[in-house]
């Protein structure tokens, strides 16, 4: 009977140092203790200790609670370490893929423009070339410098995002002011764009201008590489009790409904991607990025005759214009 409860006692104290902290195990291993001696090693109903068994069962008690617990600390420690070990090496992984995607990317958009450039710098010394074409050769050059700008802007905004260097610096603005500064931006692009305006000028809501206004270039900027020619874009800005929203709209071919969910990864480029300029595919997932920082986000959806919307909502305070100070 005495055997049979030390056995027993002792295998609730290991499940407990296995499972527990060390100083509740301690804890169990001096409760049974009690309970052994004081229930079953004579003399029975007293705390007697003297008895050498009585010692030894103490001593067995407390040892068996510490090496079981020490045993559960490293396992669980090494435990964590297998974890994060994995996690590093999944994390060293996607970066690995990132950069290999993005070179291969790079690989293609900087070889463009920039052979564009040469063609048109060579072109240049040549002095038989009418002013016109000079006029010409200069505006090609500087249309594809844009561009490497964009691209190199593209990569440190990325960059930004996924480090989680962005800390939004908000102020009291209108969406007025976030369409003008963003179509500002895009004059060259949007030059000869029948462009449908309607923000709001009235409200001010508390926001980041300058993550804000970049998040939606890449909306304005995405419509036109899309859409012809000479097509309408539509931007619409306004402020209710949920924040600010914010939507540009095209008549482009649409968006495919199979490729929605993965529209705001980075470097995805639908089957209709071959149709528009050459890019990173780092826009919308900038977008979104962007966007995250102000617990804000950002969705897509066709339209009714053809088009697409793209559509930016931030929960923010908001304010009458006439009571800024």
């Amino acid at each position: 009977m005495v055997t049979t409860a030390a056995l027993v006692l002792l295998i609730v104290v290991l499940l407990v140092a296995a499972y527990a902290r060390l100083w509740i195990a301690i804890a169990t291993a001096m409760a049974a203790m009690f309970v052994f001696n004081f229930f079953f090693l004579d003399p029975v109903g007293t705390l007697a200790i003297a008895a050498p068994q009585n010692i030894a069962a103490f001593v067995a008690f407390v040892t068996a609670a510490l090496i079981a617990s020490q045993l559960s600390a490293t396992a669980e420690k090494r435990a964590k370490e297998a974890v994060a070990s994995r996690a590093e090496l999944d994390l060293i992984k996607r970066q690995a893929d990132f950069t290999s995607t993005l070179l291969a990317s790079l690989s293609h958009d900087l070889r463009t423009p920039l052979t564009a450039i040469r063609v048109a710098v060579s072109n240049l010394e040549d002095q038989s070339l009418s002013a016109d074409a000079r006029g010409e050769q200069v505006r090609l050059a500087q249309s594809e410098l844009g561009r490497l700008s964009r691209l190199f802007g593209d990569i440190l905004e990325m960059a930004r995002v996924d480090s989680a260097a962005l800390t939004p610096e908000r102020e009291w603005v209108t969406a007025s002011d976030i369409v003008d500064a963003t179509l500002a931006n895009l004059q060259p692009i949007l030059e000869d764009r029948p462009l449908k305006i309607d923000a709001d000028d009235m409200t001010a809501v508390h926001v980041d201008p300058r993550m804000t206004s970049s998040a939606l270039l890449h909306l304005v900027e995405n419509a036109a590489q899309y859409s012809a020619a000479g097509a309408p874009i539509d931007v619409h800005g306004s402020v209710n009790e949920h924040g600010l929203h914010l939507s540009v709209t095209d008549r482009g071919p649409g968006l495919d409904p199979e490729e929605l969910p993965r529209l705001f990864e980075r470097f995805v480029r639908g089957r209709r991607e071959q149709m528009r300029p050459a890019g990173t595919g780092m826009g919308l997932a900038i977008t979104r990025g962007l966007l995250s920082v102000q617990n804000g986000r950002v969705w897509a959806e066709n339209i009714a005759g053809g088009g697409a919307r793209f559509s930016i909502s931030i929960p923010a305070e908001r304010r009458p214009v006439a009571a800024e100070s």
